[in-house]
């Protein structure tokens, strides 16, 4: 479909609106943006297709340097590998580099497929794909994906993706979210993909049913490499790490940040709402009563657990927003050993707005800070033991910085 003059220019309307009225992110140079708008501007209503259009809108907002800033349309064309296929790539160290699948989900569109972590990406529907340019995929399509194996052979993978569910994010292939096993008798292991659904409760039931099946372990090694991230069922990742109630940190909108704020005034969080009547009171309080985000987080005082103590915790750079939020509490308070490479520093909360025609612009509007007041965006968190993987040890099926985590138990 392309657009008429009049559709884009609504468009572009709207995201200008949402950007000059609600976009926050205290590290984005805001005014040279709205600088290079209006040439920007006529630039993008040049555009001859809506493909090109669609590029030409992500290039510009680009220029805001933000994280979270995404332009997409809700039939779900042009997706990223770690939302259509629930995998992420580490470029090759080859003389000619090649993407090789890093984190593989369990359970996800990759994994179903047969597609193992250590193995390339060679083409999509027959078109070569090599770094810097990331692959995109479209939901709902079929595709044929060329793999090389870790030994060097290729293969033809049939893919299918799922149709985007229209729940208002960004389209995605959903995943299950916990996978749960025993590294030994006194050793478990959980891995969590990302964080669905706004009050979490579902999620918390997930998280509470792998760590049971566990039984009782006196370690634990979380995986949130490739997480990436979403709402508020990291409250009770964290939660689990402690036995008291503590505050993690919390988020302040521009409105709030311009107004002035305590943040041992701001409205507290600190519980996930588990009944539908818990959630009807969180729902009237956040769009009734308090309809700014900027909120205060605390750990939810769940009691003490035999692994407390003994936790190690695996993070790459594809470990995002509120993943990075776990990592961080859990290494500034000392409630676990973080295992891996720094995460991606992209660490804000952020809503989508309908701005015309099925496209959806996502913007962050507002900033997390650590309750020690750092602003985790842009920086990420660092391990605490660097543990980064190779093409070599990849392709060898080794996970070494799982076996560095197990080792730091």
């Amino acid at each position: 479909m392309n657009l008429t003059t009049t559709q884009k220019t609504q468009i572009l309307d709207k995201i200008e609106q949402y950007i000059d009225g609600r976009f926050f992110n205290p590290l984005a140079d805001l005014p040279a943006w709205k600088a290079s708008w209006p040439e920007a501007r006529a630039w993008i209503q040049a555009s001859s297709t809506s493909e090109e259009f669609e590029e030409r809108v992500r290039q510009s907002l680009a220029r805001l340097r933000s994280s979270h800033v995404v332009f997409f349309h809700g039939s779900g064309q042009g997706v990223l590998a770690p939302y259509a296929l629930n995998a992420t790539f580490l470029k090759s160290d080859d003389a000619e580099p090649v993407w090789v699948f890093l984190d593989v989900l369990e359970g996800g569109v990759a994994h179903k497929a047969g597609i193992e972590t250590g193995e390339s990406l060679i083409a999509v529907n027959g078109n070569g794909v090599r770094p810097p340019d990331m692959p995109r995929f479209d939901l709902g399509s079929a595709n044929e994906l060329t793999i090389a194996s870790r030994a060097g052979q290729t293969r033809s993978v049939p893919l299918v993706l799922p149709a985007p569910t229209g729940k208002g994010r960004p389209p995605m292939s959903e995943v299950r979210t916990v996978h749960a096993r025993k590294l030994s008798d006194r050793v478990g292991y959980v891995r969590v993909a990302y964080f669905p659904g706004a009050a979490g409760d579902k999620f918390a039931l997930a998280y509470e049913r792998a760590v049971a099946e566990l039984g009782q372990i006196e370690g634990l090694v979380i995986d949130l490499r490739g997480n990436i991230g979403g709402g508020l069922g990291s409250l009770r990742v964290m939660s689990s790490l402690c036995a008291d109630r503590r505050p993690i940190g919390y988020n302040v909108t521009r409105k709030v940040a311009d107004q002035g704020y305590r943040k041992d005034k701001l409205v507290r969080i600190d519980q996930i709402p588990m009944t539908k009547l818990a959630q009807l009171k969180m729902l009237i309080r956040f769009k009734v009563l308090h309809r700014d985000r900027s909120i205060a987080l605390f750990t939810e005082g769940l009691g003490q657990r035999r692994f407390h103590g003994r936790i190690a915790m695996l993070i790459n750079e594809h470990t995002k927003s509120a993943a990075e939020m776990i990592a961080d509490f859990a290494g500034t308070n000392q409630l676990a050993t973080l295992v891996g490479t720094r995460t991606a520093g992209e660490v804000l909360g952020a809503v989508n707005f309908l701005v015309g025609e099925g496209y959806r612009l996502r913007i962050p509007i507002g900033g997390w800070m650590t309750w020690n007041d750092r602003l985790l965006e842009g920086s990420g968190v660092s391990p605490h033991v660097e543990s980064r993987p190779s093409t070599a040890t990849l392709r060898a099926g080794q996970d070494v910085a799982l076996q560095r985590a197990i080792e730091a138990l």
